[in-house]
């Protein structure tokens, strides 16, 4: 992989991801403010069952990615057809099934919520188009392989970039002409991923032209292959279910609507870091999948460290400017809330980040290597004893809502200082040590960072949008000089003004 396509993939990912941030951003508090905070609360509270539901669809879809770009750059086109039309129709399989499910907890989403009575109906209509979404979004997951396995990942962004600003458009004009509802959420969410599934048919058949869909293809060894090893990414989904999956549904279920409601809008900023940070990941995946095709463990290891230093200076700055003007970001975001317990909620969320951001590039590297048991059996029983735990301080503890997130900050923070590095490194036979450097050099970094900019704040008084905006980008930019010193060799650094400088020739 060239590096002038992976600064094109990086710059790109952001542009996305910085696109729907920004629109996520004005439309979360313009949805508290019309529709009410217990209602928007519901919106998360959908999406978290469709992760529950969608434990039955991972199995499959998890590793499909991989299996059909290794076959496309092996230049095996008759078995990345086997492997891409046993997925499409398995999944049609798999969407017809879980329709009766899905009917079912419609029909009694009552029995499972706490729902106010002037919003039943609101939230069964809310819940039906959200779950619409997803059996679409089921069916046409197979056609994002075409960017990641030819590399146009930009490709890919640019197509978040369009979702979200049709996303946008749909808002404004739905809520201009009718009374606002919780409902349109869900008709928006409907109508982007049919934009969506659009883009990617055309994506598909651009990019892969050789890929078609013919049930002779349909192969039930290729399925049964996918499964034995994506099996280990539904027990990674629960995991992560059992983990932090169940937080709304934990806040609505032991301290009712309202608070579900001030949960989800206080784990609104985190999600945007954990969307970065996926981003981000899925950009470095393709040239680590090419690596280890070729069988180069030199360039492999040396891509990673590299890669893992470049997440870790995108994500340590906005995490460092969190923990520093966080209140004030939410005095002025949601003005009629607790902007102090948000900010408290939000960066005991954050926690984890400051040790796991930059080796969450590691994750990948397990499914490169397809060495995904072991550690998917550690993430089931840290969920397990999540479980267990948050019920215990739920129970027995004064700490409210703040259980619901200190109990799985702690065992995140054991798992990945404890396991994830270590056995990593055990599995590319290199030293069990090597990836603590990502980890220190990472927290060494946040620490600075958030020394400089409280002093920042301490010179500066922020009372609007502007003041807040022109300190934001002044720390951006200062934060992003310091941690490329503190993160990057000399080497390194150089590596990462060539993809900046290819970046801005490919722009010309």
């Amino acid at each position: 992989m060239s590096k002038k396509q992976l600064s094109i993939n990086l710059i790109a990912n952001l542009m996305s991801f910085f696109l729907s941030m920004s629109v996520s951003f004005i439309l979360t508090p313009f949805l508290i403010e019309h529709v009410g905070k217990e209602a928007y609360g519901f919106y998360p509270l959908a999406n978290n069952f469709v992760t529950y539901i969608n434990l039955l669809v991972i199995a499959l879809n998890s590793m499909a990615a991989r299996f059909i770009m290794l076959e496309v750059m092996k230049k095996d086109i008759v078995q990345a057809n086997i492997y891409f039309n046993s997925v499409f129709y398995s999944n049609i399989i798999m969407v017809s099934v879980l329709m009766i499910p899905l009917s079912l907890i419609i029909l009694f989403i009552d029995r499972f919520l706490n729902i106010p009575a002037d919003l039943h109906n609101d939230v069964q209509i809310l819940f039906s188009l959200v779950f619409l979404t997803f059996l679409i979004s089921v069916l046409g997951s197979v056609f994002n392989v075409a960017t990641l396995a030819t590399n146009r990942i930009d490709l890919g962004s640019y197509q978040q970039i369009i979702q979200s600003g049709m996303r946008a458009i749909l808002f404004i004009a739905l809520f201009s002409i009718f009374t606002p509802s919780i409902i349109y959420v869900g008709v928006v969410s409907l109508s982007v991923i049919i934009i969506g599934f659009a883009i990617s048919l055309y994506f598909t058949k651009r990019l892969l032209p050789e890929i078609r869909l013919s049930i002779t293809y349909y192969n039930k060894k290729a399925v049964m292959k996918l499964l034995s090893s994506g099996i280990w990414g539904s027990f990674n989904q629960l995991s992560i279910v059992l983990l932090t999956g169940l937080d709304l549904l934990l806040s609505n279920i032991f301290f009712g609507a309202a608070k579900a409601g001030e949960y989800s809008v206080a784990q609104t900023v985190p999600l945007f870091v954990v969307t970065l940070i996926g981003t981000l990941v899925g950009v470095f995946f393709p040239p680590l999948a090419a690596h280890y095709a070729k069988g180069d463990k030199n360039a492999l290891i040396n891509e990673i460290d590299f890669s893992g230093k470049v997440l870790g200076i995108l994500i340590s700055v906005p995490i460092a400017a969190f923990i520093v003007f966080g209140e004030d970001f939410y005095r002025l975001w949601v003005p009629s809330e607790d902007a102090g317990y948000l900010h408290l909620l939000s960066v005991i969320i954050f926690t984890p980040y400051l040790i796991n951001g930059s080796i969450n590039l590691l994750y990948n590297v397990q499914t490169v290597l397809d060495k995904v048991r072991i550690p998917s059996i550690v993430l089931l029983l840290t969920g397990l004893i999540n479980v267990f735990l948050v019920f215990i301080l739920i129970n027995y503890t004064h700490l409210g809502l703040l259980a619901i997130p200190i109990s799985s900050v702690i065992l995140s923070i054991i798992r990945n200082l404890t396991f994830t590095p270590i056995y990593t490194a055990k599995c590319l036979g290199i030293k069990w040590y090597t990836f603590y450097n990502l980890i220190i050099r990472n927290l060494l970094t946040v620490i600075v960072l958030v020394s400089l900019f409280y002093s920042i704040k301490l010179l500066n008084q922020i009372s609007n949008w502007i003041d807040l905006g022109i300190i934001s980008i002044f720390c951006a930019v200062f934060g992003i000089v310091i941690s490329c010193v503190l993160m990057l060799n000399k080497k390194q650094l150089k590596q990462l003004i060539m993809l900046i400088i290819q970046k801005l020739k490919h722009e010309k």
